[in-house]
Formats: structure tokens, sequence, C-alpha cells
């Protein structure tokens, strides 16, 4: 058969109502058809099952019969637009099914007429109310997460906006404190007010801390992160920087070891800064019957600090948020005005020497904490 004979029978066979009406049937949307009175002409078995309705109740029937005349009054006046203008028309229709509410995207496509405006409009509609659930839960969960993070955002500038003003309007009347302080130990007290004023001096330097601990927070949250001043250096000289400025009770509890005597370009006032804390830690947390040690080493081209103490061991929830700004340690009655940041310094003192602390805490061995820096070799200090 020629190609011609082939399309000539393809063409009956289209024109037979029945293969038309099989076709129609095996579509899976909702198929209509109507007249310019928005009569039914056709409607498959999926059209009639999505209203709740029968073929029979539809067909040769106008939809005022079929719905009543208030019925889909948007529906009407697009179909009404495709039949004059002759344009399709895409949109969503809403139906009640008992209690619940089912939406339909359809398309209006009027029907070629040889006259001028189409007698005929062709209504395909799908079910889309699962899409709409979906997209409603979707932009509802980003909606959610986006009002999370706003709030987050804003809770994180208000606190670094609390810690700045707080930070530097505390530092100046302390200031004028610590003045008094000093001017009264010039013109000679008693013994006994002595003591008082070492007590109070002893409390303006942990505030002063706090207050300096809260700045550096401030600004490495702003990004700026820690200002550095390096200079060569030994670790040896650091340590005992540090240990200068501990009270003499607390320095008679540690115990210095060295097996090298690593130097590198370091913030002396940094790292010893970083290195109290650690001592501190230690003091606080540990067996106040057992000594402290702190260790100085260097392998492998980095120099090694330790700090060690016997004692309860970290608890395991805590390791992971350890180094983290407050968090304030948990053993009962361990409270010296500390707000949190001692370990949290240290981090962000070892990594702002490009190098990195680690702890390890069990029942068996105590706690220890480990600074590593990177250092100069041997042959770089002989040159």
């Amino acid at each position: 058969m020629t190609s011609a004979g082939r399309a000539l029978r393809i063409q009956d066979e289209t024109d037979d109502p029945e293969l038309l009406q099989r076709a129609l049937e095996a579509v899976q949307e909702n198929v209509y058809i109507v007249d310019r009175d928005l009569r039914y002409l056709y409607v498959n078995q999926r059209g009639a099952e999505a209203v709740g309705l029968s073929r029979a109740q539809m067909v040769g029937r106008t939809m005022d019969e079929v719905f009543g005349p208030e019925a889909f009054p948007e529906f009407r006046v697009q179909a009404h637009a495709a039949f004059v203008t002759g344009a399709p028309v895409r949109s969503e229709i809403a139906l009640l099914d008992g209690e619940v509410t089912r939406w339909y995207e359809y398309s209006l496509s009027p029907v070629p007429s040889p006259r001028e405006k189409p007698d005929y409009v062709t209504c395909v509609s799908r079910d889309v109310t699962e899409r709409r659930r979906v997209e409603r839960e979707a932009a509802a969960g980003r909606a959610a997460v986006e009002e999370e993070r706003r709030k987050l955002q804003a809770a994180a500038e208000f606190e670094q906006k609390l810690l700045g003003i707080v930070s530097h309007d505390l530092r100046n009347p302390l200031a004028s404190v610590r003045l008094g302080l000093e001017t009264m130990r010039r013109r000679g007290i008693s013994e006994e007010h002595l003591r008082t004023i070492e007590r109070m001096e002893r409390s303006v330097e942990r505030m002063q801390g706090i207050i300096s601990g809260l700045l550096d927070v401030t600004r490495i949250r702003q990004g700026q992160g820690l200002p550095l001043a390096p200079e060569p250096v030994a670790l040896d000289a650091v340590v005992s920087r540090a240990l200068d400025a501990m009270p003499e009770v607390q320095v008679r509890r540690i115990r210095r070891e060295s097996t090298a005597h690593p130097t590198g370009m370091w913030d002396p006032e940094r790292l010893a800064q970083a290195v109290g804390n650690l001592l501190g830690n230690a003091l606080q947390h540990g067996d106040p019957e057992r000594p402290v040690t702190v260790r100085v080493s260097q392998q492998e081209g980095r120099a090694q600090l330790v700090v060690h103490n016997h004692g309860s061991p970290i608890p395991a929830e805590v390791l992971p948020s350890l180094f983290e700004p407050f968090q304030r340690g948990l053993r009962p009655g361990a409270l010296d005005g500390s707000i949190g940041l001692g370990l949290y310094i240290v981090r962000q003192v070892a990594l702002g020497h490009g190098g990195e602390v680690r702890v390890q805490s069990t029942a068996e061995d105590g706690t220890t904490f480990i600074l590593e820096l990177p250092a100069e070799t041997p042959a770089a200090r002989s040159r």
C-alpha cells in the first residue's frame, strides 16, 4: 500500500466516532466539550466521576441545570472569553468533595470553526490537590526556616551589640576603681584594710579579664579575629610569664617540665594568656591534693605545651562543645567568676598562630590539654 493509501485509511479510521470516543476515554484527564450555552456535549467517564455525577446526568444539560446558576463564576467568565476571543485559557478551580476541597487545573481550548467565532470549547482538567498540598507545605517550611534564620540573625546581632556595649562601658569605671585602690595603697593603710584592698584588687582583675574576654569574643564574631603582635619568643619564657601573673598559692601547685626549648614567632602576651587559661582550668577542676603539670616539648617542627591534672574526667557530653564560648565547668562549687571564655580564647589563640589545641580526659589518666604551635627549627635558630 502506498503512503497516500495509508494516509487515507488512517483518515477514515480517525473519522470513526467510536474510535474518537475510545481515545477520549483513554485520556488520563477529565475531558468536557461545551457549546456557547455551556451545555455539555461530551463528558468522559473520568470527568463525570471528578464532579461526583454520571455522564447521563451531565450530557445534554447546561452548567446551570447541573450545578445551578451561581456555580463556578470564574470558570463561566473564562469560558465566555474563550468563545469571544478564540484564545485558549488556563486556570484552576476548587470543588467541594464532602468536607474536602479538591483543586483542578484546567485548560479551555476553543474548537476551530468555519465561522468567525468558535461554537465549542474543549475543557481538559486534572486533579492537582496533592501537588498544591505539597507546594503549600514546602512554602510553609521555607517560610519557617527563613523566620528561624531571621530570628537567629537578629539574636546574633543583638548579642554582638550587647557584648560590645557592656565591654566598652565597663572598662572606664573599672579603671577608676583600680586607680582608687592604687592611690589608697600609696597613702598607706592598716593591715586589716590592706587585706580588703587586696581582695578588691583581685576582684578588679577578674572583672578586667571578663571584659577582655567579651571584647575578644566580639572581635572574633565580627570577623576581625584576635589582634596578634608576633615576635621571636621561647615557649619556656611564655610559661614563666603566665606563672608570674598567677597568685603564689596557685604557682606552688604547678610542676614544670621541659624536654626541649622551642621558639617561634608568637605573640607572647596572647600566648601567656592561653597558657594561664589552661593552668587556671586545670587548677580549678583538678584534684586539689595533686599537682598540675605543665610540660614543654618539640616534635617534628611543632612546639608542644601539655597541661595535665588529676581528678574526675570531663563528661563525654561536654567534650564536643568544650572550646565553644560561654561553656562553664560542671564541677560543683568550682565557680570563680568565670563566664566560660577561657578555653574558647585558648583555641582562638592557637588558631591565630596556625596551631591547634585538643584534650584527652579519662578517669585513669586524668585530663590533658595539648597546645601545638608551629615552631622554629634548630637550623633556623642557628643562622
